[in-house]
């Protein structure tokens, strides 16, 4: 009897396990068939859109949408280059990361050609720009934030009183101060002057062509009022001799952090300066051809050389119009540093819609799950882009979707357009919920 009643426990486990796994089955296929129909309900959209009639009809555009397990979900004019406004920061930031990594900090250092005696620096005090992109007022960064990290920096070198003059020496930076494809409007906004190496970002207009000069000017400003150390001479800028003794160092916040503050709020300043980083990096230049050369070659690390030499690069920022980029290549990129030991540092410095810190912060109203899309949107007249990534509900990274949404040569309405790509992306949005 025992026996028999074993045999029917062992029977009835047998069928309870085979019953789990019907039902587990059932859930996987359930699910899947949900995915394609959402797959299939974006892919309806975007041909809706191209189609004649269509919003988009008369646009020269690309969308490509794929999960990281290397699925296309849906694609249109996937190969088509179009100008990818600031979505250019994409590559730009992704490329510092694979060159530096997200620790690396730039530095101002400080040197003198005199010395250093009872407190007093007799001699000229050198301020050395590394190209720090946030020395200044701008976004949440304080008046004087800086200035006090630097005079306790001269404090703890025992520095009370200065003889000399202070000069700002920019010449970190070599290349142009002004890309030939800008127009005189980017160039007139606090954010739209190639750097030098030493600039104070403080109102508009203190980021010119004399940044190092403004730097050295506000800091002695500065020092005047806080009076703990008194600069006898004047502010200049200048080139510090070789034979210059090493003072202190004062570092920037790390990479990560600029990175994802120049894509936060798409700050053209910051992009620039991490394209001439990239530049000395793989040309030892930062003038703009070696830089954007360079650039191409940075895709190498993610495998993507070939690819990139069909594109155009042009600048860093994407404020020039000479950028070339398909949706397909930006997907591929997108992909590729989703793979990589980089991904946090680079998909958390997307902003997200909704949030206040960052441009998309009136972006995708109402959509449940815009909490888990990290994009950057790519605005001039005609453009409108949004790149980026669709984290899933459960945050596996294989589920992770990837996409790109290019849109040149648009006439119509734009608030109309916003909200049809919004539709578009949070329809993409509910396949990985």
């Amino acid at each position: 009897m025992k026996k028999l009643i074993l045999i029917v426990a062992v029977a009835m486990l047998g069928f309870g396990a085979q019953s789990q796994q019907r039902v587990q089955s059932q859930q996987k296929a359930q699910s899947q068939q949900k995915a394609q129909s959402q797959a299939n309900a974006v892919q309806e959209m975007i041909n809706a859109l191209d189609a004649p009639g269509g919003l988009l009809e008369s646009s020269s555009w690309g969308f490509v949408a794929k999960t990281m397990k290397g699925e296309t979900i849906a694609t249109i004019h996937a190969g088509k280059r179009l100008v990818p406004a600031s979505n250019m920061k994409l590559i730009t930031t992704g490329a510092a990361l694979a060159a530096y990594g997200g620790n690396y900090r730039m530095n101002t250092r400080f040197a003198t050609d005199g010395e250093i005696k009872d407190s007093t620096l007799t001699g000229n005090l050198y301020i050395i720009g590394g190209g720090d992109p946030i020395l200044g007022e701008l976004f949440s960064y304080l008046p004087g934030r800086d200035f006090r990290k630097w005079r306790d920096a001269l404090k703890g070198a025992g520095i009370k009183r200065v003889s000399g003059d202070v000069v700002g020496d920019g010449s970190y930076f070599k290349g142009e101060r002004r890309h030939h494809d800008w127009s005189i409007e980017d160039e007139l906004t606090k954010d739209g002057v190639v750097p030098c190496g030493l600039t104070w970002r403080g109102q508009m207009g203190d980021s010119i062509p004399d940044g190092a000069y403004a730097a050295a000017l506000h800091f002695k400003e500065w020092l005047d009022a806080d009076s703990t150390i008194v600069i006898e001479g004047r502010p200049l800028e200048g080139i510090t001799p070789e034979e210059a003794k090493p003072i202190a160092a004062v570092n920037a916040p790390p990479l990560r952090e600029i990175t994802a503050l120049t894509n936060h709020w798409s700050d053209n300043f910051c992009a620039e300066t991490l394209l001439k980083l990239v530049g000395l990096k793989y040309k030892a230049s930062d003038e703009y051809g070696p830089c954007t050369t360079a650039l191409k070659e940075a895709m190498a690390t993610f495998g993507l050389r070939e690819q990139a030499a069909g594109m155009r690069f042009a600048d860093g920022s994407g404020l020039s119009r000479k950028n070339y980029v398909s949706p397909g290549f930006m997907v591929d990129f997108l992909y590729a540093i989703g793979k990589s030991r980089w991904h946090r540092d680079f998909i958390y410095s997307l902003p997200q819609p909704g949030r206040p810190d960052g441009t998309l912060k009136n972006r995708m109203q109402g959509y449940p799950d815009r909490g888990r899309i990290y994009m950057k949107s790519g605005t001039m007249n005609g453009i409108r882009c949004y790149s980026g990534y669709i984290l899933s509900g459960d945050r596996k990274n294989d589920k992770t979707i990837v996409f790109s949404f290019l849109v040149n040569n648009f006439v119509g309405d734009n608030h109309n357009l916003w909200i049809t790509m919004d539709r578009v992306i949070a329809t993409l949005a509910e396949r990985n919920k």
